[in-house]
This record gives C-alpha cells, sequence and structure tokens, in this order.
C-alpha cells in the first residue's frame, strides 16, 4: 500500500475525532438555550449526566488511535503535547463532575449556562481539534508525492 494511500485510510480517524470535539463544544455552549427554547431537551441524553463520560469513552481511544498513527509518520510533538494536555483537561473535568454531581445531584455544569466547567470543556475541545487538523494536515502533508 502507498503512503498516500495508507494516510487517507487513517484520516477517517481525525475527521471523527474533530467532529466529535466540535460536538463537545456545541453541546456545552448550546444546552441552556435549547433547555430554554427546547424543554423536552432537559428530559433526554443530551443534559445526562453521564454524556461527558460517554464523550470521553468516544473520544479518548479515537484520539489516541488518530494521534498515534499520525505522529508515527510526521513525529510532530506539538499534535501530541495538545492531545495530551486536551485529554487530560477532559478527564480531568469529567472527575471533578463526577464528584461534583455526588454532592449536588442533578447535572449543573451545561445547564447553568457560561460555568467554569463550560468554559474548560470548551478550551479542551479546541485543543483536540487543533491536534486533529495538525496531525490531518502533517500526515497529507508527508504523503505528498512531489515536493515544491
Amino acid at each position: 500500500m502507498s503512503e498516500a494511500t495508507n494516510s487517507r485510510s487513517y484520516g477517517w480517524i481525525d475527521s471523527i475525532a474533530i467532529g466529535m470535539s466540535v460536538l463537545c463544544a456545541v453541546h456545552c455552549l448550546l444546552t441552556p438555550v435549547l433547555a430554554v427554547f427546547l424543554p423536552i431537551i432537559a428530559t433526554s441524553f443530551w443534559v445526562s449526566d453521564n454524556f461527558h463520560l460517554w464523550m470521553i469513552l468516544f473520544v479518548v481511544p479515537s484520539t489516541g488511535v488518530a494521534i498515534f498513527m499520525g505522529c508515527r509518520k510526521h513525529k510532530d510533538k506539538i499534535v501530541l503535547a495538545l492531545s495530551l494536555l486536551g485529554i487530560s483537561v477532559l478527564i480531568v473535568v469529567a472527575i471533578y463532575e463526577s464528584i461534583s454531581h455526588s454532592v449536588h445531584e442533578g447535572c449543573t455544569s451545561c445547564s447553568s449556562g457560561l460555568s467554569p466547567v463550560v468554559v474548560v470543556n470548551v478550551l479542551a475541545g479546541i485543543l483536540l481539534a487543533s491536534a486533529h487538523v495538525r496531525n490531518y494536515i502533517l500526515c497529507r502533508h508527508q504523503s505528498c508525492d512531489h515536493k515544491h
């Protein structure tokens, strides 16, 4: 298999991970607005206490695979640092939320507006999305058949 074909075969993982980062940001920023205008949203999985846990269970493996495959090829330490920082922040926030939810019943981080937890989650999503975009670009650049 050529390197160009090989890099394209893993690009979809970066695309999925970028989409999940965007979904996390949209979730954190729009949930308070949606809950006001569409009260039925407040009873859905969208505002469930477990939403962030489920997202982490999808984000960590997809990010791990995409970054590992990309860094094996381009060896960019910025991609690795951005992804490790983003995942670490998400996990710390999830642990904080878990402890906070056990003390205060109900999901308050998403429905309380622009709280510090929302801001930190969005920043972690931006870190991860940046890592994946850089990874995607570097993987494409590495497989370029011609030199300029």
